[in-house]
């Protein structure tokens, strides 16, 4: 299993409905994959996460650039100021809270 954990802020706050109408859209197209075993979204400390844990990482790299998942991510460099995905393999669904702390350990080890 391959997971993908993301966190972004918005570039100004009215750009909010158009990048949570677009990440809904995503969070959809995911949960709708048959290869998806995980999709959420959720805010922690001021930045919006996804995570989303998939089958392999051919049905991760088929959902990333199809449909609403590539169109949200054509738009989220307008939309947004952080812009921080991290992949990492699992054998089983992580916690939130898992997912965190490696895109936390990722973060600062690239600073």
């Amino acid at each position: 299993m391959l997971a993908a954990i993301g966190g972004i802020s918005l570039k100004r706050w009215y750009h909010g409905p158009e990048l949570f109408w677009r990440a809904r859209q995503a969070l959809l197209q995911a949960r709708g994959d048959p290869l998806c075993l995980q999709a959420d979204v959720f805010l922690h400390q001021g930045l919006y996460f996804s995570l989303s844990v998939w089958h392999d990482a051919e049905a991760m790299l088929t959902f990333a650039h199809s449909g609403p998942h590539r169109r949200v991510v054509q738009a989220v460099s307008r939309l947004a100021e952080v812009n921080e995905f991290h992949h990492f393999p699992c054998i089983a669904v992580p916690s939130r809270e898992q997912a965190l702390q490696v895109w936390t350990q990722r973060i600062e080890a690239a600073e």
